[in-house]
């Protein structure tokens, strides 16, 4: 019938059933293995219509056309789909869908249903599958960024090399300096000593010797103890060995006679008892 009034000749007509001209929608689910032997799960959405034109073939031809559209949906899907690799799958719905569009109009149509779209909504992988999916193309980007990280690390190693020469470098050169200067005190002092006109200034190169070595020796003995890492003993060590901190160990033999020991060593290489201490000799010891 004809929208609008309609006259049924009763008992000869009646109304047989009613037939709905509205698109519909139809959700198709189906599980099917890949080429690469992957299961997945592909959901297909079939949007549908009656011809209105075909009313009469879409009423008596078929019983239930959901039916026969799911059954030529899952006969498209596993005759395509198991061709395919799992990624070519995910790289091909839409000539998925056009094909399973194109059958499914071919089918319908003669029965009076259009068919309007036909998409491809959901491929789901096994979730091992996608697992190892996802393994696998973390581990590529893993080895893609390996290489940058090796460069990153070595140029840090480099800098911190550059760091280090250059600190020991500007290190070497401070004790040079530190180490002229005092030669430089030295020998004023030397002079001050030995040039005096004075009976009570001048004295012999012994006993210049024996303070000069005094004096560096206490000098050494407050800079060990001054440090900020701590000087300890054979047993205070042992103790403390589970302690994380930065540790010195030194053992010192702090007797009377020693520094008279290092002054007879000194004395022996460099200048004779009764010899004036020379210029020239405290610069070659720095």
């Amino acid at each position: 019938m004809k929208p609008g009034m309609n006259v049924i000749k009763w008992p000869m007509e009646r109304v047989a059933g009613r037939v709905s001209v509205r698109i519909k929608q139809l959700d198709v689910n189906c599980v099917c293995k890949s080429l690469d032997h992957a299961f997945l799960n592909v959901s297909v959405s079939i949007q549908f219509q009656a011809n209105a034109h075909q009313i009469f073939q879409s009423f008596y031809s078929l019983s239930s056309p959901s039916r026969q559209m799911i059954s030529h949906t899952l006969d498209v899907l596993r005759s395509t789909l198991p061709t395919m690799n799992l990624d070519d799958i995910f790289a091909s719905q839409e000539s998925i869908a056009l094909d399973l569009h194109r059958t499914l109009n071919g089918h319908m149509n003669q029965y009076g249903y259009t068919i309007h779209y036909a998409l491809l909504t959901r491929i789901h992988p096994n979730d091992h599958v996608r697992q190892s999916m996802n393994e696998i193309e973390a581990s590529k980007r893993i080895k893609e960024s390996i290489p940058h990280r090796a460069e990153a690390i070595k140029l840090e190693c480099v800098k911190k090399a550059e760091a280090s020469a250059e600190r020991a470098y500007l290190r070497g050169v401070g004790i040079a300096r530190q180490r002229r200067e005092i030669a430089r005190g030295m020998v004023e002092t030397m002079k001050s000593l030995n040039d005096g006109d004075d009976a009570m200034t001048s004295t012999s190169t012994k006993a210049t010797m024996d303070m000069l070595l005094l004096t560096q020796y206490m000098d050494v003995l407050a800079a060990v103890g001054g440090s900020s890492k701590r000087v300890l003993g054979e047993s205070s060590r042992d103790q403390d060995h589970e302690d994380d901190s930065p540790t010195t160990s030194l053992m010192l033999s702090h007797m009377p006679e020693t520094v008279f020991q290092i002054q007879d060593a000194i004395s022996k290489q460099f200048v004779a008892a009764s010899d004036p201490v020379k210029v020239e000799n405290l610069l070659e010891m720095v």
